[in-house]
């Protein structure tokens, strides 16, 4: 998930809405606002558009915190946005943010369906409930000094006993019976030892000779 709360407020109560982001992200909580990451709806406006656009932002968080505000009785959005949530995973979380806003909650009997955050010891209860991705760590790759880089080895053949030696194995028991060529065959076989063994110079690609 690219959030851990999309939060659902009221419009209205901007200030409220602005000290529980603040709050939740001083905990460490990845925080969804739709006038930050949606700048261009409009709330007051019910659209297919507006709502498919908070849809989508929805999926991408774990939890959704109603935050319960005088405001939140004129909301058109925060009902439906609970709804949804409540359907696609059940992590809602309501958040009074004043006794007003308690008495309130008296009044919408489907507030009461939700865990209501609580005003006192409210660090301890959302490290408990609220659920949060661990971010993944990142390791640091430790310098690399000079003693740890080891070379590759030489390829034991040049060019030219590469070319040389291809499919002499497949030849070597025709030439055997060859005396001429049982002879080539044994003087191609010492120099390819000299020169792995370093009492030759190593041969030359045709382009290096020019």
């Amino acid at each position: 998930m690219e959030y851990d709360v999309f939060l659902s407020h009221s419009s209205k109560d901007r200030a409220d809405v602005d000290r529980v982001r603040d709050e939740l992200e001083a905990l460490g909580y990845r925080v969804c606002v739709d006038y930050e990451v949606l700048p261009t709806i409009t709330p007051d406006e019910v659209t297919r558009d507006t709502a498919d656009a908070l849809l989508e932002k929805m999926r991408e968080c774990s939890s959704l915190v109603y935050v319960l505000s005088p405001g939140s009785a004129s909301s058109q959005w925060m009902p439906w946005e609970m709804g949804f949530f409540d359907g696609a995973n059940g992590a809602v979380f309501i958040w009074p943010v004043d006794e007003e806003a308690e008495a309130y909650a008296k009044e919408r009997r489907y507030v009461d369906l939700y865990q209501k955050v609580p005003a006192t010891g409210r660090k301890a209860y959302l490290e408990k409930h609220l659920p949060r991705e661990p971010r993944p760590k990142v390791m640091e790759c430790p310098p690399v000094a000079p003693v740890d880089f080891h070379p590759p080895p030489p390829p034991l053949f040049g060019l030219g006993q590469e070319r040389a030696t291809e499919g002499f194995g497949q030849r070597l028991p025709a030439m055997m019976l060859d005396p001429t060529q049982a002879m080539q065959a044994a003087t191609e076989i010492l120099y390819a030892w000299w020169r792995l063994w370093g009492l030759m110079p190593p041969s030359q690609r045709p382009r290096d000779e020019d």
